[in-house]
């Protein structure tokens, strides 16, 4: 079938139409994938980018999920979803509001977001989201507008560890959860929903060891003292060389740096170097990403030369910590929904264990 370039639709539309039009007429299975890239750009003569904009709009919907390297397939409950949205009368339904510092565009991300929704779609919850740009008076302000309206709950990624604790007392005050995420924090009274930092540094710390590296350099450009998920970090990495009888020397930890321009990082790189550091564990990807392109200038191959590092799982190329992002958005769904009933459980923490991710940037300790 060719998608007709006449249509007022764009051809992503027409695409999410055929597959809403399968799904309603019941020409599908829960066991196989309704679609796939591939097939869809066969069928309709697209690109792989349209092709994934229609699954993606589709997954973000709550519509559809995927399997990595199978396929999608059509959500369990899709039929109870379907029924309520050719229902307007039907109950009102609850919002809960989402802010995060960026525009998402890392899978993890988008897949939490998906997950989430997957989850409210047979309660008649959907989830809102707003973007702060990182910036705290941004954030602030969106706040103020939602006590001014119907939410039902907050989930926040905060901009700063400053987290506007004023504003969020008044949800917490009108029995309406906050989710918190990203960052430790130990107020009681609000959910706290993160990767196990700790765990995670400490098995990236495990790996490089076990490829021999001894001399292993922790590299934030965050202050430390400052960034609470950071210093976890700093802290599962000081345990794993403890626990292997290896020393922290002082220059091999790296707290801020305030200058990060391209030709300031190839100085640390070379600073680096020049110490005997064969591997360094960045306090995230994109740190990771910026120190490869530092070493890639000044003809250092990584992990040949020197292996890199990060957290969070953002790069193909990066051997990184997963932070299960699912598993959180399993969390954060069952207390929202918990949330609307009378049993709704204390606020609490939840610690969602890291997985070691092994990738092309780290390799065995140079001779």
């Amino acid at each position: 079938m060719n998608a007709n370039s006449d249509s007022p639709k764009k051809l992503y539309e027409i695409i999410i139409d055929s597959i809403l039009k399968k799904i309603d007429q019941n020409q599908f299975s829960f066991e196989a994938p309704i679609c796939t890239e591939l097939q869809l750009m066969e069928e309709f003569q697209v690109s792989r980018i349209t092709a994934k904009r229609a699954i993606t709009e589709l997954e973000y919907q709550g519509i559809l999920y995927r399997k990595r390297g199978v396929g999608s397939f059509v959500v369990r409950d899709i039929f109870q979803r379907r029924a309520k949205m050719s229902n307007p009368a039907s109950n009102t339904p609850a919002v809960f509001a989402f802010l995060l510092p960026y525009t998402f565009k890392q899978n993890n991300i988008f897949n939490m977001i998906a997950k989430i929704n997957a989850k409210f779609n047979s309660s008649n919850c959907f989830l809102s989201l707003f973007i702060t740009d990182g910036n705290r008076s941004k954030e602030r302000m969106i706040l103020k507008q939602l006590l001014e309206q119907n939410i039902a709950g907050v989930l926040i990624y905060p901009a700063s560890t400053d987290f506007n604790l004023d504003l969020l007392n008044q949800f917490v005050f009108r029995s309406i959860p906050v989710i918190i995420s990203d960052q430790p924090v130990t107020t009681p009274y609000l959910y706290n929903i993160l990767c196990d930092n700790v765990m995670g540094a400490r098995k990236l710390t495990e790996h490089l060891i076990s490829l021999g590296h001894r001399k292993i350099c922790f590299f934030s450009e965050s202050s430390i003292a400052c960034t609470p998920s950071v210093a976890e970090r700093l802290g599962g990495y000081l345990d794993a060389l403890r626990s292997a009888g290896l020393s922290a020397e002082p220059e091999h930890i790296i707290p801020k740096v305030t200058d990060t321009s391209p030709e300031s990082l190839r100085q640390y790189i070379r600073t680096i170097k020049d110490s005997g550091i064969t591997a360094i564990i960045c306090e995230n990807d994109g740190v990771a990403f910026r120190l490869m392109e530092a070493c890639a200038a000044i003809s250092l191959k990584v992990p040949k030369d020197i292996s890199i590092c990060g957290f969070c799982n953002d790069y193909d190329n990066i051997t990184s910590i997963c932070q299960n992002e699912e598993l959180m958005a399993e969390h954060i769904g069952d207390i929202f929904l918990e949330s609307l009933t009378p049993d709704r459980n204390l606020p609490h923490r939840v610690l969602v264990p890291a997985t070691l991710c092994a990738k092309a940037s780290t390799g065995p300790c140079p001779e």
